[in-house]
């Protein structure tokens, strides 16, 4: 054995260790305080899972034909970061616009790390979002719920590959998490630590891909405003946080027009016509190829937007689908498909027996889901790249899924209880005596 490969066995094995050991602290801390929470097993069996499947995809030497083009280019802006010195203004760059390049470049400087390091780091990341997560459905559904997500977040098919991607998926991820974690505390008592975590939840997405976490930001203002109205009769924290989301409004509306100018659409309706276009698609090979690209739509315009967003986050929300199969990447995105529809068809069914109340049971949640929904839909250009993002919208509605099925059996057992006759009483016999 060489000395690379014995440092490189090495920095592996001290960073699955590191790893384990602070997913292992989480997951305490968070049980200290949620009483009744216990997802150890299953966050173990996640985190096995997910190692495994990285070993597997590398020993198989599949890792080229699943991964993609754009671990190359992180990797090689990675190794080229790591050579500079940490005062250069090239680490706050890549820290504010590109964070998840300063992750692989941190771990290559400390410790020469090699991908399957790097990756080991990205499962932990992906892994504290989805502890959130379930640390979030107990708080509103109870430990039982949140012991049922945990199972179904640690073992979803998507889930097992992309939390390890060295991409930008594990600390959206963390974002989205961190972002429905805080939302619940904002949601249940305007609490200021809650408001906190939002605020870190969303800055961890503005640095690592601009665009969905400006989305996520406005998701966390929607929900800082709702949670206020709702908790309107304690005008001490209510009152303050309606005037500092209007104040933030009116500073931010001056952007929000910029954004959606002539000039900024036509760019975005540039980007989805090269993502789109079939001739193009037909040179290349791969993930992207042509068989996947997505119908054109139309973003000129602030009306044009309005009108095709919703068909695009249907083809987000659904494709590719499980006949387009070209190659081993998209058989992993067909099998994907066919769990992501089972759970949105799920969801659906839930949400209607919960009608009335999935608003107020599910907001922080859902809140996240739509404006990252929205975000993806305007960048998607084919249905490889959509299902990346669609993993994200999954793993939110598969935790509303758990709190609104939850949510509809509490209800259903206090039906059956009120219907039930009571023991002894009249009607409990038909053949009792009306003297006895």
């Amino acid at each position: 054995m060489s000395d690379s490969t014995l440092q490189s066995a090495l920095a592996t094995i001290l960073t699955a260790i590191v790893v384990a050991a602070g997913l292992w602290w989480l997951m305490r801390r968070l049980q200290q305080r949620h009483l009744g929470l216990a997802f150890g097993l299953p966050l173990a069996v996640g985190f096995f899972a997910r190692v495994v499947t990285v070993i597997a995809i590398d020993g198989t030497g599949l890792s080229s034909t699943l991964r993609g083009g754009d671990e190359i280019a992180f990797l090689e802006g990675a190794d080229s970061l790591a050579a500079l010195s940490l005062s250069s203004p090239e680490w706050a760059t890549e820290i504010t616009e590109r964070l998840h390049v300063a992750v692989f470049a941190g771990q290559m400087r400390l410790l020469d790390s090699p991908p399957t390091a790097l990756r080991i780091v990205q499962i932990g990341l992906a892994l504290t979002g989805l502890a959130l997560l379930v640390a979030a459905i107990c708080q509103v559904a109870g430990p039982r719920a949140a012991r049922l997500a945990a199972w179904v977040l640690m073992l979803e098919p998507a889930s097992l590959f992309f939390n390890s991607a060295l991409h930008k998926e594990p600390l959206m991820l963390l974002a989205s998490g961190t972002v429905v974690y805080g939302g619940i505390r904002v949601w249940q008592h305007l609490d200021l630590r809650g408001t906190a975590m939002l605020a870190f939840g969303a800055a961890i997405g503005v640095c690592t891909r601009p665009y969905a976490g400006w989305f996520l930001v406005s998701a966390c203002v929607v929900l800082l405003l709702h949670a206020a109205f709702r908790g309107v009769d304690r005008p001490l924290r209510a009152m303050p946080v309606i005037y500092a989301v209007i104040l933030v409004g009116f500073l931010a509306l001056p952007t929000l027009v910029e954004v959606s100018s002539r000039e900024s659409l036509r760019s975005l309706q540039a980007s989805q016509d090269a993502n789109t276009n079939i001739v193009a698609r037909a040179r290349t090979s791969g993930p992207n190829a042509n068989n996947l690209a997505l119908e054109r739509v139309d973003y000129s315009s602030r009306e044009k937007v309005a009108i095709n967003l919703p068909r695009r986050a249907f083809d987000v929300l659904t494709k590719p689908y499980p006949w387009q199969v070209a190659n081993a990447s998209q058989v992993l995105g067909a099998f994907g498909s066919m769990v992501a529809l089972t759970g949105l068809v799920m969801l659906l069914g839930y949400a209607w027996r919960a009608r009335g109340r999935v608003l107020e049971l599910t907001g922080p949640f859902l809140y996240p889901l739509m404006f990252l929904l929205m975000a993806y839909s305007l960048s998607a250009g084919n249905a490889g790249t959509g299902f990346r993002y669609r993993t994200h919208i999954i793993t939110l509605s598969l935790a509303m899924l758990v709190v609104l099925r939850s949510a509809v059996l509490e209800r259903r057992a206090r039906a059956t209880v009120v219907t039930r006759p009571r023991r002894g009483s009249q009607s409990s016999s038909p053949f009792a005596s009306p003297l006895t």
